[in-house]
């Protein structure tokens, strides 16, 4: 039997594939799907399959959904990884299949949603030959090329890379049509008259009808790509190449994935549709959902959290810490009220993580906990990613993550209030608003040049004095960031820029 993981769009295409084939499957999603050979089981769908195939979305969830199945990957078992991963977490795998012993295929794929729905991906396969080979008849059912690339990682290498080339192939694509449609050229004659010139790749030929159609559906989400060319900037970095073209490509694909995550990457071309590349409008995008309901409600959340859940009573959208015994941050979040109900909203991938932690103290109160992250208007509304930045404004991961003080990110005045009561975490905020002082702060940044990136580290005569957080490009305001600045160097108003994992010199930035 074979166990497929991850139903997304491609999962989902190839799980189809191999049941019209007549192949003995089960399948296994995070989130519940409505497929008869879909098992809510997978320690006992594991323990049953000769045969694992992984498609969910990155590094994270492979490793997550790996650890939890780990121990049935005996002897004579297969786990074949067709996510794109990182380089590391596709050795990890190798290493712990080994060591259970099983045995390990290092294969993603390239090819879209309508590859995988007749059955003509393309596997670029590590690993040992002889096991591809008996593994052919089964990756035959859904792909039309398998490309043999010797020992992992070298398939996860290639497959980042490639997407890397397409990623940006794409983006110069997007700024050729609206450099010429804004120079009176008809971006369908620029069609036309491209297909003869050496530029023009098999890529333009499937973007371009779809973009000139302002069509986004999903053959490669935003989200994914942007995913994929981050590893790409992290490959670059660990073999000492400042990859400059790779940093761009990025920093446009997370403007794009800010407006929309699950639209087709080409979506970048919406970033020169507006006369000063800014959004207009805020955009809308998922988020955790948990409700509080029942006669404690008010009094329990208000316990767990560093604002007054009471301001909500006037319709007031609030923002709120959840800490730790040590004031640190574990989530920030959104709260509100629908009737007498409490709504606490944050990032949709922490979903569980918040519910077991607003859980974690309901003893003996008369509350009932909803999980409502999956319901169709859990959704938050957002600015855009530059203006965002320009304007200095914290959000989760980038400024706020797990470990960093509140009133380091600047959140207390909109996020804590310093009247209403007890809640975990109070006495060491109230100490260091007594005390003024924090050990680093958010400052707001402008660099002296494009596709720095986040986690850059700011240097003081060498000597390691903050890091960057998130960065933009705005047509009139230049190259513009928000990084920490520790204590030590709270004079400082200029820095070096280096390398987050090389640490080679790579520019400058100044506060603004």
């Amino acid at each position: 039997m074979t166990l497929l993981l991850g139903l997304g769009i491609i999962g989902s295409r190839s799980a189809d594939q191999l049941i019209a084939a007549g192949h003995p499957l089960k399948t296994w999603n995070r989130t519940a799907k409505d497929r008869p050979e879909t098992t809510p089981d997978l320690a006992e769908a594991a323990s049953q399959a000769d045969v694992i195939l992984c498609y969910l979305r990155d590094d994270q969830a492979v490793r997550e959904v790996f650890s939890q199945i780990k121990d049935h990957l005996n002897e004579g078992k297969t786990f074949i990884n067709h996510a794109t991963i990182d380089p590391e977490t596709t050795l990890w795998l190798e290493r712990h299949c080994k060591a259970a012993g099983g045995n390990f295929l290092d294969a993603p794929f390239t090819g879209s949603r309508e590859a995988a729905a007749c059955g003509s991906l393309v596997y670029y396969v590590a690993g040992d030959r002889d096991l591809l080979e008996e593994h052919r008849p089964l990756l035959d059912v859904t792909s039309r090329e398998i490309i043999y690339l010797g020992q992992p990682p070298a398939a996860t290498v290639v497959k980042i890379t490639t997407n890397l080339a397409t990623a940006s192939a794409i983006q110069a694509l997007t700024e050729a049509l609206e450099i010429s449609r804004r120079h009176g050229v008809d971006p369908r004659a620029w069609h036309d008259a491209a297909k003869f010139n050496g530029c023009y790749a098999p890529v333009m030929g499937m973007k371009i009808p779809t973009l000139l159609e302002n069509d986004f559906t999903p053959h490669f989400s935003t989200e994914n790509m942007a995913k994929d060319t981050n590893y790409a900037i992290q490959l670059a970095d660990s073999a000492g190449i400042t990859a400059d073209l790779n940093h761009l490509t990025w920093a446009r694909l997370f403007e794009a994935e800010m407006r929309d995550a699950s639209e087709d990457f080409s979506a970048t071309i919406r970033q020169h549709q507006s006369t000063d590349l800014e959004l207009e409008e805020d955009v809308e995008i998922s988020c955790s959902r948990i409700r509080l309901k029942g006669p404690d409600a008010e009094r329990y959340l208000n316990g767990q959290v560093t604002n007054d859940v009471r301001l909500t009573e006037d319709g007031r959208i609030i923002d709120a810490c959840i800490l730790d015994a040590k004031g640190k941050l574990q989530f920030y979040v959104h709260i509100h009220r629908e009737e007498e109900d409490f709504i606490v909203q944050g990032p949709i991938d922490l979903a569980k993580e918040i519910y077991a932690r607003l859980d974690k103290y309901l003893i003996a109160d008369d509350v009932e906990l909803i999980d409502e992250s999956q319901d169709e208007t859990a959704y938050l509304i957002v600015a855009n990613e530059t203006r965002r930045i320009i304007d200095g404004v914290p959000r989760w991961p980038n400024e706020l993550f797990a470990g960093i003080l509140p009133p380091e990110a600047g959140v207390e005045e909109k996020s804590i209030s310093y009247t209403k009561g007890c809640y975990t975490g109070q006495e060491v905020i109230s100490r260091m608003k007594r005390a003024g002082k924090t050990n680093r702060h958010l400052v707001k940044l402008a660099l002296d040049k494009p596709l720095i990136p986040t986690k850059a580290k700011l240097l003081i005569e060498g000597q390691e004095a903050g890091f960057i957080t998130s960065v933009a490009s705005h047509i009139e305001q230049g190259e513009v960031a928000l990084g920490y600045r520790y204590r030590k160097y709270s004079e400082a108003d200029g820095f070096d820029v280096a390398s987050p994992s090389s640490g080679t010199i790579i520019g400058k930035a100044f506060l603004r």
